[in-house]
């Protein structure tokens, strides 16, 4: 070959060079792939043959050569199919094909034959027949289908079925069956086709079935016999529901291999029907239930009540029954008797209730039925999730209340609504309604209607107050209604002559003061120690007596003017590092920093004004609720008939009767106080209580403070006066110079 040969063939000869020399290679995994197969006994060899050389039986079976790399690749195949199937199996890990029976009905053991394959890697349990209690098994079982491997069927049972426990791959099970009692058999499946060639007898269900699943298969041993008496199967299911009353459904199916004709159902528990479908008609006579059918084959459904529960027995012609309990939540159900309990999901009826509880029934057993009644208590149909009221009172005396409810309703109609005062307007949901009370005994409560789910109300109130002359104590009016509320919250807005010291009646009493202004007490002691300074050489009784006048000064400033408190804290605050900065800087510096101080200080008054003005004064002028414009018609609520509209405010002072009302502003407050309560019902009012006091009544408070300022005042005259005189010397202080501003210079006229 050539070097040009060469150089194009090199590539694909490197490549399966490469995989010679990987599958060359010892690994465990492959060894143990390729391991040979028990070999038949007989005398051992003279000598172990190398691994290697040990031939998979598939590549020999294929005449593949020994030790190749076709042979290695086979291998290696083998190995990685071997690796994917090793996977667990988590569903049906079975499958069964065909059952076939054969033999005399009634007359010794039935022979079978089923075969299957199984899915998984490992033993499974393969569901056979039953039940056990009337079948008996014997039989062997043949692995992987070959006659030469037959061996004992591991055979054993569980929940009501017989199953083989094996881990062949495909199977062939054959024995025998004996049926004891009732010549039933139960395929819990799912099988493909069954096949029955008997003698002496037949299936009533059929000779030749494909897809059973949880079926029943009745042999007769006469059918012609068998059959002229009654139908040939008969199952019936039963369910018994309890709640305000008991109702029963039965579900009958029966099949017969000659026409059915009129089937008749006893009646022995009082049941009254009162439908019953997959029948052309029926009739009760003399306790049974007449059920006229047609054919070989009839399903139907009867339904009904019951007077009362208590033992009930299958029907004497049915081997077994499913009986389904129920009970809603009002009642307690309790079963006895001599019965098997089983998985609700095998139920003929589907169950309706979580209490649902499935007994199977067989010929001759009973069941005890007991209920018992459970008191019911009374729960909340509605219930008002949030009610925020806010009540003004004018100089006049007056208070103007505003409702605002939000509710969770889930059946109520309507809501008697006393609002604590005349009612003037009523919304619900944004929507203005007119206002309607019941008869006129009822006049100051309003009929408000409710929708169910969540919604809100809006109402509108006007009522009087006495105010005393220098204070006292007012307990506000609050609506009353039957709901139960989440939380009330209030807010009290005050005129400028009034002045609250308490609110009372809440989770918690609301005092004048709170925490804000302690601290603003403390600050003021502290400005007033440091900047009371009066003249001459005090005493240090008197002294400290200043400072704490000073005090008092500067606290009650806070509460007759916040904003002038914050500009005296500021100045001062201003002056005392004023005053530092001139200690330790000279010239240029200090003016700098002056003018840095005085800047800050200016900064620091307006942010300490806007802050007092945003968080002591409230706005003027309270909300302003809006009504959306309606037609006549859709803005007229649904009333009853009993009920009277009362009359309302209308713009301009007119009152108008019958009308929809309009919504009123609020007026306007210069003083307020917020309170909560969580949780009112009728038994836990919320009756809030105002502490208040007059403006006549601080009078000789403020002139008490007058008093205490100028006894202060004259205090720092001296001090106050020196300051004045140097402050005018600096002002009327000339630069020095000559008298044109030259400096250094001589004024004109000096020698």
């Amino acid at each position: 070959m050539s070097l040009a040969r060469w150089n194009v063939a090199a590539p694909s000869r490197l490549l399966w060079l490469l995989v010679v020399l990987l599958l060359a290679l010892p690994s465990p995994a492959l060894g143990q792939a390729a391991a040979d197969p028990p070999a038949a006994p007989g005398p051992a060899p003279a000598a172990p043959a190398p691994r290697a050389a040990a031939p998979a039986p598939r590549a020999a079976a294929q005449g593949i050569p020994l030790g190749s790399w076709a042979g290695e690749l086979e291998t290696l195949s083998r190995w990685l199919d071997q690796r994917r199937g090793s996977e667990a199996c988590v569903e049906r890990c079975y499958a069964l094909e065909r059952l076939r029976i054969t033999g005399a009905v009634g007359e010794g053991p039935l022979h079978f034959e089923l075969s299957g394959a199984v899915l998984a890697d490992g033993p499974v349990a393969v569901p056979l027949f039953g039940p056990p209690e009337h079948v008996r098994v014997e039989a062997v079982l043949e692995a992987d289908g070959r006659a030469a491997r037959r061996e004992p069927a591991p055979i054993s049972f569980a929940a009501g079925h017989y199953y083989l426990w094996t881990a062949a791959r495909r199977f062939v099970l054959r024995g025998t069956m004996e049926l004891q009692g009732d010549l039933t058999l139960t395929i819990p499946g799912p099988l493909n086709s069954f096949e029955a060639d008997v003698i002496d007898g037949a299936v009533v269900e059929g000779s030749r079935l494909s897809g059973l699943s949880g079926a029943t298969l009745h042999f007769s041993r006469d059918g012609d016999a068998a059959q002229s008496a009654g139908p040939t199967v008969f199952q019936l299911s039963r369910a018994v529901r309890i709640g305000r009353e008991i109702g029963f459904e039965y579900r009958l199916v029966m099949r017969s291999g000659t026409d059915l004709g009129v089937v008749r159902l006893p009646l022995v528990f009082g049941e009254k029907v009162l439908d019953v479908s997959g029948a052309s008609g029926f009739r009760v006579e003399g306790g049974e239930l007449v059920l006229p059918t047609s054919g070989r084959t009839a399903e139907m459904t009867i339904s009904g009540t019951l007077p009362k529960v208590g033992s009930f027995t299958p029907d004497p012609r049915s081997p077994y029954e499913w009986w389904l309990f129920e009970s809603d939540a009002e009642h307690r159900l309790t079963v006895k008797g001599d019965v098997r309990q089983v998985d609700v999901a095998e139920s003929p009826i589907p169950p309706t209730q979580a209490t649902s509880r499935l007994l199977l029934v067989q010929r001759g057993q009973r069941v005890e039925v007991s209920v018992e009644p459970l008191a019911s208590v009374e729960v909340l149909a509605a219930v008002v999730r949030g009610h925020r009221r806010t009540l003004v009172l004018t100089e006049r005396g007056d208070l103007v209340a505003d409702d605002a409810l939000t509710y969770e309703n889930n059946g109520i109609d309507y809501l008697s609504y006393a609002p604590g005062g005349r009612p003037i307007y009523l919304a619900t949901d944004g929507k203005a309604q007119r206002i309607m009370h019941q008869g006129a005994a009822a006049a100051a409560e309003v009929l408000v209607p409710l929708q169910t789910g969540s919604h809100s109300i809006q109402v509108q109130s006007l009522a009087q107050a006495a105010l005393r002359p220098l204070g006292g104590t007012l307990e506000l009016p609050m609506p009353r209604y039957p709901l139960t509320a989440s939380h009330v919250a209030l807010t009290v807005g005050m005129p400028e002559r009034v002045v609250p010291l308490a609110l009372l009646g809440g989770d918690r009493p609301v005092w004048f003061a709170d925490a804000g202004d302690a601290v603003a007490v403390v600050l003021g002691f502290l400005a007033a120690w440091i900047a009371v300074r009066p003249g001459g050489a005090p005493s240090r009784g008197r002294l400290r007596a200043l400072r704490v006048l000073g005090g008092l000064v500067l606290a009650g400033l806070w509460f007759v003017a916040p904003a002038t408190f914050v500009a005296i804290l500021v100045g001062i605050a201003t002056a005392g590092v004023a005053w530092l900065a001139g200690r330790l800087f000279r010239g240029t510096a200090r003016a700098v920093a002056i003018a840095v101080l005085v800047g800050a200080g200016c900064l620091a008054l307006l942010a300490g004004l806007f802050a007092v003005s945003a968080g002591r004064y409230p706005q003027a002028v309270g909300a302003m609720y809006e009504t959306a414009s309606a037609p006549a018609a859709s803005r007229s609520a649904d009333v009853k008939p009993s009920s009277k509209a009362t009359s309302a405010l209308a713009p301009g002072g007119a009152v108008l009767e019958g009308v929809t009302p309009v919504a009123l502003s609020l007026p306007s407050y210069a003083r307020s106080l917020h309170v909560r309560r969580e949780l009112v019902t009728r038994d836990r009012a919320f009756r809030p209580v105002l502490v208040y006091a007059t403006s006549s009544a601080l009078l000789p408070l403020g002139l008490l403070w007058l008093a205490g300022a100028a006894l202060l005042f004259a205090a720092h005259r001296a001090p106050l006066a020196e300051l004045y005189r140097r402050a005018a010397e600096r002002v009327a202080r000339k630069p020095d110079g000559d008298g044109d501003g030259r400096p250094g210079g001589r004024a004109r006229g000096e020698p």
